[in-house]
């Protein structure tokens, strides 16, 4: 494997629009002395300032410009000193730098875990950082993630950081405090920088950091683990009060809207489908069959579609054509339930039309829409004689923006698949129609989806 060139490093790292820097309150401590691969687990490489491997031996000594690597799988323990372990999480990459007391680990990517035991000295300073940002450490215990050059992740389980995010020229562009407990994410963009502060839980610790700190004896850990724990047991508590509840809720809906549709004869009853008929994300049920309408004060039977919808406590029963009688019996491809797009609410679509002109209406319990097509004076016979070409393509060109406009909106949710004869569905609308209205003695044959009453009786019965 190819390591980073320390050089190259240094002049990029200098070249760095920012830096993020985080500090803690210092007490007494000792330097850092010598810094050796305490471990490792699986495949893991050691190459020096100028990118040779070197073997791995136990208690191997790291210097200044030397890099580890960890593959999958694979995890390396670095002992700083006797009181500053660093310990290095699978596919990661990191490079020592040390002068004097300053001491830098820079995480070119992956994660690292970091216990500073004691609190360094005035004199001293040891950095965890990647190409744009730094984490002053000081005295305490976390993890930082380095995903790439403009981000870094810094969680907390002891003690308490500064996080700041500097200029090229140094000004400050954002400082925030974080303790046991949160977590900051640092993002630089110039003078867009940001650092966010929130708590995390305990499903944010690593398997590789909690492993390391589970026998540390740290009572300060120990009690942030025991609290995180006890915080994951109430959210699953209250998951599963709001899951219970919710299935009780969706048990209450199928029943009702169950018991609704067995009030239906078949002949009110020839199709039905589940779906949100209003948009609020609660399933209800679409029934297709014989209706009661009203007009010139006198009642009449015909087909319909019947929107029953549950809103939370009981069954809602709303006749969707809102304009009247069902166009079956005239429109050439019948009516068809349409999806809209943006809000998931059914509508019914019904296509309307006579020589020359035509529009499509898309209507449910609380909304009416209707798209109308360019009226055609050559297929009326209003010119008297044929469109030219340009004239024929407008006509065209006006009928296909009518048609994406309907397809933007509205998707297929259930065309109810009407087989076609003689250009018209073969529902015998005009039989069904002399059946309920004239004394026609003899019930016509059913539509053909009748079967879907049944299946939606066996999905809402469903345990």
């Amino acid at each position: 494997m190819k390591y980073h060139n320390n050089v190259f490093f240094r002049a990029v790292t200098a070249l760095l629009a920012a830096a993020f820097l985080l500090s803690c309150t210092a007490c007494g401590g000792t330097a850092a002395t010598t810094i050796e691969l305490l471990r490792t687990q699986g495949e893991v490489a050691v190459a020096d300032k100028d990118g040779k491997g070197v073997s791995i031996i136990e208690g191997l000594k790291l210097y200044s410009g030397y890099q580890v690597d960890t593959r999958s799988e694979s995890y390396a323990w670095i002992n700083l000193d006797d009181t500053k372990l660093a310990k290095m999480d699978a596919q990661s990459q990191v490079e020592i730098q040390k002068e004097g007391k300053y001491l830098e680990v820079l995480v070119h990517s992956g994660s690292l875990f970091f216990n500073v035991a004691e609190p360094l000295e005035e004199d001293e300073s040891m950095d965890i950082r990647n190409s744009t940002m730094v984490v002053g450490i000081r005295g305490t215990c976390g993890f930082v993630e380095s995903p790439d050059a403009q981000h870094m992740n810094v969680y907390l389980l002891e003690g308490k950081v500064e996080c700041t995010i500097s200029s090229p020229e140094g000004e400050i562009l954002q400082t925030a405090t974080i303790k046991a407990g949160e977590t900051a994410q640092l993002v630089y963009a110039g003078e867009d920088s940001s650092i966010t502060v929130s708590s995390f839980t305990i499903d944010d610790v690593p398997e590789y950091v909690a492993e390391e700190i589970a026998d540390a004896g740290n009572a300060e850990i120990d009690a942030l683990i025991e609290e995180l724990e006890r915080q994951k047991e109430e959210l699953l508590e209250q998951q599963q009060k709001e899951e219970e509840n919710a299935r009780i809720l969706d048990r209450q809906r199928r029943e009702a809207l169950l018991e609704a549709l067995n009030t239906y004869s078949p002949e009110e009853a020839m199709y039905a489908a589940l779906g949100d008929l209003n948009g609020d994300g609660t399933e209800d049920l679409l029934i297709f069959g014989k209706g009661i309408f009203e007009e010139s004060g006198r009642t009449r039977y015909d087909f319909t579609f019947t929107a029953l919808i549950w809103d939370g406590t009981e069954v809602q029963r709303i006749p969707l054509e809102q304009g009247g009688t069902s166009d079956l019996g005239y429109a050439a491809v019948g009516v068809a339930v349409y999806r809209e797009r943006t809000t998931g609410a059914l509508y019914v679509r019904h296509n309307l039309g006579m020589v020359g002109w035509s529009e499509s209406n898309f209507e449910n319990a609380v909304d009416y829409v209707s798209f109308v097509y360019p009226d055609d004076p050559f297929a009326s016979g209003e010119m008297g004689r044929e469109p030219t070409a340009e004239e024929a393509a407008e006509m065209e060109r006006r009928i296909r923006q009518v048609d994406q406009e309907i397809d933007t909106r509205f998707e297929v949710f259930d065309p109810l698949e009407f087989p076609i004869e003689n250009n018209q569905p073969r529902v015998d609308y005009w039989a069904w129609e002399s059946y309920w209205n004239r004394g026609r003695t003899d019930m016509p044959g059913y539509p053909p989806f009748h079967a879907s009453v049944e299946e939606v009786r066996q999905s809402l019965s469903a345990p």
